[in-house]
């Protein structure tokens, strides 16, 4: 006669308690208001959090090996006036400035990578460092003055549609998609949780530690340049501090998905369900005419609930 096997409730709660609770925001929402539950306001949700969602899925790569990246946000900024200026100042046609822009998020992120893998610099000072740098670079480049005129065909990654949900949506779940297969299908994925596992670990089994690191900031970097071309064409002009405040929002959004799944780490699902709470709450609250700063307060406790969470979890597996 076969064992039945127990049910571990404590497991369930610290794996989906997060589900569960983005589960009862919904259900909250969906009852204090007609709207939330429309099909509209869905795609609304997701429209708005596609760019936090990008740019916290190449986060989510280096945070796997317990490393962070501070430029993200800087970095995203000067990428959109990068390209905007190739379209506008210097003429060049949208998709070439495109993959340029690319191209730039790549070394950007390759910068950061060799300096906190290969310089063995550490990861908050470098990466703060590089922010800065390009930030300096950005101010100096536009004195602080945004670029607009960009060509109507630039809409393609911000203002259209396809089969009526907005192309920034497409992009979204093709990026993550794309880092999913890497993560779960490629070697690199394997070691990049080797890694944040165990470094030393990683490291006496032939991990080349080093080079996946620096390929973690690359992914983010790519992430960066990709969140740039949306933000850009759904603003319909590049500014100087666009992305700034992304920052701190796509490292809480990490952190948030990090209670979820798996226990204290970093993982993609948790950071697209990390987004979709942060987003849902402030959609939510708008419909509800809360005041913003209120929703500043909301979002900020679940941030610190998130983090404290986290950090349980952490040392409860040590």
């Amino acid at each position: 006669m076969e064992k039945v096997k127990k049910i571990n409730f404590g497991t369930i709660a610290k794996k989906y308690g997060t589900v569960g609770a983005f589960i009862v925001i919904c259900i909250f929402f969906s009852l204090s208001t007609d709207v939330f539950l429309s099909s509209s306001n869905i795609l609304t949700v997701l429209r708005q959090i596609s760019m936090l969602a990008i740019l916290g899925a190449g986060l989510t790569v280096v945070m796997i090996t317990g490393r962070i990246d501070l430029s993200i946000g800087y970095g995203t900024s000067l990428l959109g006036i990068f390209c905007a200026a190739l379209m506008v100042d210097l003429g060049v046609p949208m998709p070439v400035a495109a993959l340029l822009t690319l191209l730039g998020g790549l070394l950007i992120g390759l910068l950061n990578g060799v300096l906190i893998a290969y310089g063995g610099i550490p990861d908050f000072i470098g990466t703060l460092g590089t922010g800065f740098l390009l930030s300096g670079i950005n101010q100096a480049y536009t004195e602080g003055h945004p670029i607009s005129g960009l060509p109507d065909s630039f809409e393609i990654f911000g203002n259209m549609s396809f089969l009526g949900i907005p192309t920034m949506i497409f992009i979204m779940a093709f990026w993550l998609i794309i880092i999913a297969i890497v993560l779960s299908k490629t070697r690199f994925g394997r070691h990049t949780y080797a890694i944040g596992g165990n470094k030393e670990a990683a490291l006496m089994s032939g991990v080349n530690v080093k080079s996946n690191s620096m390929w973690g900031f690359v992914f983010c970097g790519i992430g960066m340049a990709i969140t740039a071309l949306v933000l850009t064409s759904r603003m319909g002009s590049a500014h100087v501090t666009a992305a700034d405040s992304y920052q701190m929002q796509a490292i809480a959004t990490v952190y948030l998905g990090a209670t979820a799944f798996k226990e204290g780490e970093p993982n993609l699902a948790g950071t697209l369900l990390g987004a979709l709470i942060l987003g849902v709450l402030k959609n939510g609250m708008t419909l509800m005419n809360i005041a913003y700063y209120y929703q500043d307060i909301a979002q900020g406790v679940v941030i610190l609930l998130a983090v404290i969470i986290t950090s349980l979890q952490r040392n409860r597996k040590k």
